[in-house]
């Protein structure tokens, strides 16, 4: 591996016990969702689906995409702040490393993640509609759904990376990754509650289709590049 990978690596070490046991997670949940009694096949020609592997991956990655939007603070702010509390940080700031390499093997191991939770739903989801398994109504709300929770998942993440970056204690960095997902949704229907009325819910930020907003973006933005900043300049 050259130098780039190692970095890669090293941030993957230091998270996967967190990826793990979020996976033991999903695993947990799946089993719990077909463990349950099977509804009676109803009426009017509905064609009840036989449980397939493609049902099974639909459930797993629906459930990866709701966990996303815990798993990704958590990863970014263990990203910023694990470093301190293994002191890894200290062993490797005199090498001939720069700190924006460092960042920037952070970023390809967030992205590496958001992407392996989001990707397996849409193509499942893509499958199993062009099988005509699934409604072209229910298809259509499933994306806005999915759009909603990425929204809030990208939201969460980059605050936690803003914080991270700011906070010495890696330990009230965990504790604030874990209360991000809580927060961040009352606070966007809160910051929004004074310009639209209540029907709109997060129509500041998520429009009707599910497509986050370009003040969305702004803010994550803003959120991740002051952490990155905060990362660059702060003293180990």
């Amino acid at each position: 591996m050259n130098g780039f990978d190692q970095l890669v690596w090293r941030e993957w070490r230091r998270s996967r016990t967190i990826l793990f046991v979020t996976l033991g997670i999903i695993v947990a949940l799946l089993i719990l969702v077909f463990s349950q009694p099977q509804p009676p096949e109803t009426g009017g020609g509905e064609i009840r689906v036989v449980v397939s592997m493609a049902v099974v991956g639909y459930f797993a990655s629906w459930i990866a995409v709701h966990v996303s939007v815990f798993l990704l603070p958590m990863i970014a702010a263990n990203s910023l702040a694990g470093e301190r509390a293994d002191r890894s940080a200290e062993f490797i700031a005199p090498l001939p490393v720069s700190r924006a390499v460092r960042l920037m093997a952070k970023v390809v191991l967030l992205a590496a993640v958001a992407i392996a939770l989001w990707a397996p739903m849409l193509v499942v989801a893509s499958l199993l509609r062009s099988s005509q398994l699934v409604k072209a109504d229910d298809y259509r709300t499933g994306l806005q759904l999915l759009g909603m929770i990425a929204t809030f998942a990208m939201l969460t993440m980059a605050l936690a990376w803003l914080l991270a970056g700011w906070i010495e204690s890696p330990v009230i960095a965990a504790v604030m990754a874990i209360a991000i997902p809580v927060v961040v949704p009352s606070a966007m229907f809160s910051l929004q509650a004074p310009f639209l009325a209540p029907a709109s819910f997060f129509g500041l930020w998520i429009d009707s289709k599910g497509i986050p907003q370009p003040l969305t973006f702004l803010v994550a933005a803003a959120f991740f590049v002051g952490g990155s900043a905060l990362y660059l300049r702060r003293l180990e």
